[in-house]
């Protein structure tokens, strides 16, 4: 897997897919799916690598190029207003708190049937030291 970091204004790439490990998906009972994914479809199950840390009751994905498998799913965006209230929800939008626990970035993601697709995750980017991992790559599961 290769990581593609993004240091333009991510507000101006145009990437549709976005990969949901957490409490965005369709079976988590949170009940964020419905609030933020409404309109967007469903492409496939998938993964990507990397690792898992449960931060409180929600999950944070750290990316690696090599090792675990963390487990999810790959939804179309039905519009680019989506990403906005994603960013919201995840902490990460412009005007949201310092300093954001998340970062959304552009990350190559393995669909079930093989393809490799862009798409974008949103990265845990604090100190994963004092966090308990998630072995099976699966938040759902956990």
């Amino acid at each position: 897997m290769h990581k593609t970091n993004i240091t333009a204004d991510t507000d101006q790439i145009k990437i549709d897919y976005l990969f949901v490990y957490g409490t965005l998906r369709k079976a988590c009972k949170s009940g964020a799916h419905n609030e933020y994914l409404g309109g967007a479809d469903f492409v496939s199950n998938a993964k990507v690598r990397g690792q898992l840390f449960m931060v409180g009751d929600y999950p944070g994905l750290v990316t690696s190029e090599v090792g675990q498998w963390v487990v999810g799913e790959i939804y179309l965006l039905s519009n680019q207003a989506q990403l906005h209230d994603l960013d919201l929800y995840e902490g990460c939008a412009k005007n949201s708190p310092q300093p954001h626990e998340y970062y959304r970035c552009i990350h190559e993601v393995a669909l079930n049937n093989g393809d490799i697709v862009k798409a974008w995750v949103y990265v845990y980017q604090q100190d994963t030291q004092a966090l308990m991992s998630i072995h099976s790559g699966d938040f759902l599961s956990a």
